[in-house]
């Protein structure tokens, strides 16, 4: 099928896909009759789908889908239930009331008085946004504070809440990164779903609390079993990611948050065996779908633009080895953007962080350099052996579902 990307400057090297039609522009929340008029032109070319990767476009596509012609079909709507989700205060308010454990959580929003309310807290404790998009537009990704004191709360707040971002001061759930688990959707508009797979989080980046850079398919019941309730009570239709944490005092399953937009490490649904991609697209092009197909547990994939920088802080602070982190590729058989076929992407990327000056980009393309190869099948005895790949096709996931804002 024929793609196009629209992204900002910031993701510009994802037009460079040999497979995809690419275009930038700047910002949305910046710049929106730009995105207004690209959607225009392409809906010139006939009927398309429109797949948000990022938290703004999805935020954009719901309250302007009256602007956007008809028959380029999104799942976002003014009367769906996207915004409502990706608010996290309602979604803890529609979860509480569902019988889902939350994290407890009080309201920090401008003109309060942060060190009343910080009293109110017990600690450690984290201070993260309400709208995770609008905070990463000022502050970047680390948006997930730990504090451990009132003092802590107040330094740390003052920043956003000068900015006029809702905070929300919640419960530290303890347990590793291989304790969040996740359930991605598709629920269709007659209550069904299309697709349905579960995973977990081997590693993430920032450490501790983002976007996942390693993830493996995984059965995790309890997690789904609390999306599948969120989603038919919130009549619910579209693609969404559910990420839970299992706490490791109580054992207990705490939702964290919901993603109403393409996740990182979607390619996982596709190297699991049950076609996501595909399904995702048919379901919103109104294609018919065979049954899905079983998910096969233990594959991984991985996050190219994330790995580096999820890795190395823990390799500087030994909490994870040489050893520990090259076993941490084993089962791979998605890696994003690095892909051997399509080259151009990861090329782009490596030439935009060179002009900056960042030497994290070297380091990324050697800690994927074994996971590319164990996906091609080049990997033996912990030695990489170029010449069984020479002839052979190659079926890396050609896409990094990397926020093409």
């Amino acid at each position: 099928m024929p793609v196009t990307v629209l992204a900002t400057p910031a993701h510009a090297w994802i037009t460079r896909s040999r497979w995809a039609d690419g275009r930038v522009l700047e910002p949305v929340a910046q710049h929106p009759a730009a995105w207004h008029l690209a959607l225009a032109e392409l809906a010139e070319r006939g009927e398309g789908v429109l797949i948000s990767g990022t938290d703004g476009i999805t935020e954009f596509l719901a309250r302007e889908r009256e602007r956007i012609p008809d028959h380029l079909r999104s799942f976002e709507a003014p009367d769906g239930a996207h915004l409502r989700l990706m608010d996290k205060r309602s979604l803890y308010d529609l979860a509480t009331t569902l019988g889902v454990r939350t994290p407890w959580n009080i309201d920090l929003l401008p003109g309060m008085a942060v060190e009343e309310i910080a009293e109110q807290a017990s600690y450690p404790c984290l201070l993260k946004p309400v709208l995770s998009h609008l905070w990463r537009r000022l502050f970047g990704d680390r948006r997930v504070i730990v504090v451990r004191s009132p003092a802590e709360l107040a330094e740390a707040a003052r920043p956003a809440l000068a900015a006029g971002l809702e905070l929300m001061i919640s419960e530290y759930v303890p347990g590793p990164d291989r304790n969040l688990e996740g359930a991605v959707t598709v629920r269709t508009e007659d209550g069904t779903y299309a697709l349905s797979y579960e995973k977990r989080k081997i590693r993430q980046f920032p450490p501790g609390f983002g976007a996942g850079s390693v993830h493996e398919s995984a059965e995790v019941p309890e997690t789904m079993a609390l999306a599948h309730r969120i989603l038919d009570a919130a009549g619910f239709v579209g693609l969404s990611g559910f990420e839970a944490k299992r706490h490791a005092e109580t054992g207990e399953v705490v939702l964290i948050e919901a993603n109403v937009r393409l996740p990182q490490g979607f390619a996982l649904g596709d190297a699991s065996g049950i076609d996501a991609s595909w399904r995702l697209y048919a379901c919103l092009a109104g294609l018919p779908l065979p049954p899905q197909p079983a998910q096969v547990a233990g594959v991984r994939s991985v996050v190219p633009t994330l790995e580096a920088r999820a890795v190395l802080p823990q390799l500087r602070r030994r909490e994870l080895t040489i050893r520990e982190w090259v076993r941490s590729y084993r089962g791979v058989k998605g890696v994003g953007a690095l892909s051997l076929r399509d080259p151009g992407p990861v090329v782009a990327l490596a030439a935009q962080q060179f002009a900056r000056g960042s030497r994290s980009l070297w380091t990324s393309l050697g800690a994927q350099a074994w996971a590319t190869a164990r996906t091609d099948g080049c990997a033996r005895r912990g030695r990489l052996r170029w010449r069984t790949c020479r002839g052979r096709r190659h079926r890396l996931s050609s896409g990094d579902p990397a926020r093409p804002e």
